[in-house]
Formats: structure tokens, sequence, C-alpha cells
């Protein structure tokens, strides 16, 4: 992460109808690669959710990326919107 502060709100995060979870801090994020950048801002970490003990993922992408995100158990992609052409994988 780029840059990470402590969250000192007391907004929580909310999944369906459970309760809320804790934000413990906020980030900036620059993910380089070969041919793209992508800046995520405002991200919110929640460590207390999780699910069968595992993390579970909550992902919210602006529209100014241009990007959708592809998760699977093993491996995500970020793919272009237009052109559905993966632009990153891991």
């Amino acid at each position: 992460m780029t840059s990470v502060e402590p969250y000192l709100g007391n907004d929580q995060l909310y999944i369906g109808d459970v309760k809320g979870f804790v934000i413990s801090n906020t980030a900036h994020i620059i993910l380089h690669t070969p041919k793209h950048i992508f800046i995520l801002s405002d991200i919110l970490h929640g460590p207390q959710i999780k699910k069968k003990k595992k993390k579970k993922l909550l992902l919210f992408v602006h529209h100014e990326n241009c990007v959708f995100f592809e998760i699977h158990f093993s491996v995500f992609y970020v793919n272009d919107l237009m052109t559905k052409k993966v632009l990153l994988s891991g």
C-alpha cells in the first residue's frame, strides 16, 4: 500500500444483513504494471471480515479506472471495461 492511515471515524462496513465490521485503516494504492497504472483511493481495511476462518474480499472499484475485477478461488484478473482484455492477473 502506498499510504496507510488509521481510521478514526465511527463508520462500519456492512455486508448484507450482518452486523457492522470495524474499519481499522484507510489506504491509497498505486499498482504499476508494464502497460498500466491503477490508482485505488479510499480503500477501507476491515480485518474482521472473514468467512470460515478464511479472509473474505470485499471490493469496490471507482469507475475512473475503467476496469472490472474477476475473482476466482486461486486467481484474480483485472480486465479492461471496454475491450475485456486482461490487464493484470495474480
